[in-house]
């Protein structure tokens, strides 16, 4: 389903550096609603994709952890996939 988040499988990198997750939608949207998320925090929402920026995975107008996250594929990372 291309119209929603994916239910599962956030992950995070800390302010120390270690990837945090997976967690579930309900954590991030309760999270993000109590103003936890940096726009430069590094995220993802499947083990595949690379961490890329929270504001890049929803830029406006997309609607956090409510809109399907804006991916960062593989490809765009010069791994030749």
């Amino acid at each position: 389903d291309k119209s929603s988040s994916p239910p599962s499988g956030w992950q995070y990198i800390d302010s120390k550096g270690a990837i945090q997750g997976p967690f579930s939608l309900l954590e991030m949207q309760l999270w993000h609603s109590m103003g936890y998320f940096r726009d430069d925090l590094l995220m993802r929402c499947h083990p595949e994709d690379p961490f890329v920026e929270f504001i890049k995975l929803f830029p406006p107008p997309l609607v956090p952890f409510e809109s399907y996250p804006r991916r960062a594929s593989a490809a765009a990372h010069g791994n030749g996939r």
